[in-house]
């Protein structure tokens, strides 16, 4: 992504994440978005030819007035906040099925996943393990929900945001079909990228301009041009790939200091530039969000899973624009690209509470580990069981957005210096094959996927009909 910064007191921004309103067409989707054919995810939406843009105001009162009306259908009364939020994945693929078979919507519950905010725990519990039906088991912190002031679906507890089924069933899906693919196409990434074309036009431009002023910047803008949105991995019309796209242009913005982060010790790289004006080279630094976990812990019999570590990290390279208009790496660290990137990987947490699109993210790429760690290790065949709905998109669907292909370039003079500060492309890569592929043994999580079994079935032998409850 090619964003040019200046340096002056920006607002706080706010990530808007998609409402959905619960209805019902059988066989093609049961969550569709509210406000128009736009949608809104992280702040950012996409206009009918493709081109990014922010949303407005207009539509984020209607994402907040519209969370309000449907506060009283969430099902909270007995989602009491827990450590241990179990959803069995059997369980919603037959409550999903129900509401098709009988054309009824499906609840808010099952949209967004009875409130799980994380995945810790992946269970495989064949039925000799005293099921009446085989399952795969997730777990992790969870409890009710709520919408935030931005309208975005987020726990009560902490403000963090819950995950989705939709972006449960593209994951679920994908790592099924990238099973026995080279490791180098199963990455999921997502990146905004000028065009060869751009980059020689604005070296020209740059290279005639003798005044930093607003026709300058109006001039920069206009030779860089738009940029490209390219989405790897995933479907581009997708609420996933949205995910990756807003975190993306979030995380660009506040490098370059066109919004203020909402959380202290996160200065932009332009105020670090300010701080630091001894540098005479004006370089190209690029950021971009990568996976970050530790070896996953498994069990002896690999049915017992945990999903460890920081899960995303940023990282920085540094590179110039050279007069022909391409790009040069640089051997040389950039310290203070490379001190950003590491401020913004060290705040990820708090950010994501401010922010909730990088905690969407994060859930984003839990759900892309999990659905790799299931096709790599089979743990449905495994198990001993099926996803009729979950695993078939002719049967369920979630919301599909316009896809985006381009991004208008934003540019701005850097006071007190005769220059432009380019970061050039950047965004989001997930490797979650590499990830499920490393692995160490621990039997100690045989304890807690036995007490998530264990609660399961005293639940279906104390209460008449326990056992249609998917989550507990």
């Amino acid at each position: 992504m090619v964003l040019f910064g200046v340096l002056t007191g920006a607002a706080a921004g706010q990530g808007i994440a998609t409402i959905q309103n619960i209805s019902s067409t059988p066989f093609v989707t049961g969550i569709t978005p509210i406000i128009g054919s736009r949608g809104a995810v992280g702040g950012v939406v996409v206009d009918a030819d493709g081109v990014v843009g922010r949303v407005e105001q207009d539509e984020l009162d209607q994402l907040r007035d519209r969370w309000i009306q449907l506060s009283d259908s969430i099902e909270g009364a007995t989602n009491v906040e827990t450590g241990f939020r179990v959803i069995s994945l059997a369980g919603l693929d037959r409550a999903l099925s129900e509401c098709l078979d009988r054309d009824q919507p499906i609840s808010p519950s099952m949209a967004f996943l009875a409130g799980l905010r994380r995945i810790e725990y992946v269970f495989a519990v064949p039925p000799s393990d005293g099921m009446q039906h085989g399952d795969v088991f997730l777990a992790g912190p969870g409890g009710p929900w709520k919408a935030n002031e931005a309208g975005e679906v987020v726990g009560v507890a902490d403000g963090r945001a819950v995950l989705r089924l939709d972006d449960l069933m593209d994951a679920l899906r994908r790592g099924a079909l990238r099973k026995g693919v080279d490791i180098n196409d199963r990455q999921i990434s997502c990146s905004i990228e000028p065009t060869a074309a751009g980059l020689r036009q604005f070296a020209r431009v740059q290279a005639r301009l003798r005044n930093f002023n607003r026709q300058a910047v109006i001039a920069m803008e206009s030779a860089i041009g738009p940029q490209q949105v390219l989405i790897r991995g995933i479907d581009a019309d997708s609420h996933f790939a949205q995910v990756l796209l807003s975190a993306d242009y979030a995380m660009k913005r506040l490098a370059m200091g066109f919004e203020a982060a909402p959380i202290d010790s996160l200065p932009s790289y332009m105020q670090l530039l300010q701080q630091h004006n001894d540098r005479n080279q004006l370089s190209s630094p690029r950021w971009w969000m990568a996976s970050d976990y530790e070896p996953l812990r498994c069990t002896t019999d690999r049915l017992g899973w945990q999903i460890r570590g920081r899960r995303i990290r940023t990282l920085t390279q540094d590179s110039l624009l050279t007069v022909e208009g391409t790009r040069k790496t640089l051997d040389q660290e950039n310290q203070l690209a490379q001190q950003w990137a590491d401020a913004m990987t060290k705040r990820f947490d708090d950010l994501s509470i401010a922010l909730p699109i990088f905690a969407e993210l994060s859930n984003c790429f839990d759900l892309a580990v999990f659905g790799a760690l299931m096709a790599r290790e089979g743990l449905a065949v495994r198990a001993d069981c099926r996803f009729n709905v979950l695993g078939d998109a002719s049967r369920l669907q979630g919301p599909r957005y316009r896809v985006p292909t381009s991004i208008p370039s934003v540019a701005s003079k850097i006071r007190g210096r005769k220059g432009w500060i380019v970061s050039v492309s950047g965004g989001v890569k997930i490797d979650a094959w590499t990830v499920a592929g490393q692995t160490e043994t621990d039997d100690g999580i045989a304890a807690v996927r036995t007490q998530a079994v264990r609660t399961q079935a005293v639940r279906t032998q104390a209460v008449q009909g326990a056992g249609q409850r998917w989550w507990w």
